[in-house]
């Protein structure tokens, strides 16, 4: 066997070796206590943990972005005995900060603080989301890879009691169709209730989805009664049957009495 076939073969081996591993891993973020929503005006307050941070590259930049205003970035880094090299302050929607395995940084926290914007576009299914914070890996020059995105769920108190009534009237009407019962009126009134959410009418999308919520409650009383009138009605037919049958006895049972 020449030394070519020896290449071709140790090419081979080279690239089945690369698919068998699979794509590089990635560093490793984690988020202390996330919230999945929060109100329109108030702070968002969390720590991101990022460890095994060489898994691609001994030195990039760590870039981060988010919708949160009035935001403050702190970046500490530590060393493998989790003793703290530095710490460094960015403010603004973004940042980027160098990490290098010469500096001996082993693990990186980054707090992000900022305040939960005014929104301008609600919608109800599915939920308005605006992004808490996302972590790039990149490379100067070089590819860029997501390693983590949080959102969340912003709303006002307006917005959140308007959900709330739509949430109730969704469930009364399921309760509804579920027994049965024709819940077309009310489903109109939910939807007219979901277009006002989304078109940022809280006040209006409250009041259509309570109207929602006691139509379809007064649609399924109206059933039980009809219901429950069948029945009565059924019980009543059949104890006159019972009657019938009762006094038609007596009344043969005497005359055959009276023959003997």
């Amino acid at each position: 066997m020449n030394s070519s076939r020896y290449s071709k073969l140790a090419l081979v081996a080279l690239l089945l070796a690369v698919v068998a591993a699979g794509p590089a891993a990635a560093v490793s973020v984690s988020g202390d206590a996330v919230p999945s929503e929060a109100e329109v005006g108030s702070t968002v307050d969390v720590t991101y943990t990022l460890e095994e941070l060489y898994t691609n590259y001994d030195q990039w930049s760590l870039a981060g972005e988010t919708e949160l205003e009035a935001v403050t970035w702190t970046v500490t880094t530590y060393d493998v005995g989790e003793t703290q090299i530095a710490r460094e302050e960015y403010t603004g929607q973004s940042f980027s900060h160098g990490i290098a395995k010469s500096d001996d940084v082993a693990e990186v926290t980054v707090r992000v603080q900022g305040t939960v914007p005014e929104q301008s576009n609600w919608s109800y299914d599915p939920a308005q989301k605006m992004l808490l914070a996302s972590f790039t890996e990149a490379q100067n020059g070089g590819s860029q890879t997501t390693l983590q995105e949080s959102e969340l769920r912003p709303y006002t108190a307006d917005s959140q009691a308007a959900r709330t009534a739509i949430e109730d009237a969704n469930s009364a009407i399921s309760d509804a169709e579920d027994a049965g019962v024709n819940a077309d009126d009310a489903q109109s009134l939910l939807d007219n209730a979901v277009s006002a959410y989304n078109a940022g009418n809280f006040g209006n999308a409250q009041d259509l989805a309570a109207n929602a919520q006691d139509e379809a409650a007064a649609a399924q009383q109206s059933s039980e009664r009809t219901s429950t009138l069948l029945i009565i009605g059924g019980v009543v037919l059949v104890l006159a049957v019972l009657a019938g049958l009762v006094y038609w006895y007596l009344q043969n049972r005497e005359t055959y009495d009276k023959l003997g």
